[in-house]
């Protein structure tokens, strides 16, 4: 990921170590309940979510890691989360690319 912003010259805006702070389900719904769409990418495969369409469990299940917690990397842009690093997902649909 770090790799990605240093040959596209952004800068994240705020960071957290997924190690050191870690996210449960209940703080994850609370920050990304209300996004307009919810990207994520598992290797090659990259789902899109709406959470004012899609079960919550559903979204859970995609966005958190065998540990429980939000899988890293986690971006946002404005409405959107982007989790998980596809480098074709990111050089084409991320708005920030």
């Amino acid at each position: 990921m770090q790799e990605f912003l240093d040959t596209h010259n952004l800068e994240a805006e705020s960071r957290t170590d997924a190690r050191k702070e870690k996210m449960e389900s209940d703080a994850v719904w609370e920050l990304m309940g209300s996004a307009e769409r919810i990207v994520v990418a598992k290797g090659r495969r990259v789902e899109t979510f709406v959470p004012t369409e899609d079960p919550e469990n559903v979204i859970l299940k995609a966005v958190l890691g065998r540990s429980g917690s939000l899988r890293a990397p986690t971006v946002r842009t404005g409405d959107v989360f982007f989790v998980g690093y596809n480098a074709a997902l990111y050089e084409t649909e991320a708005p920030f690319a």
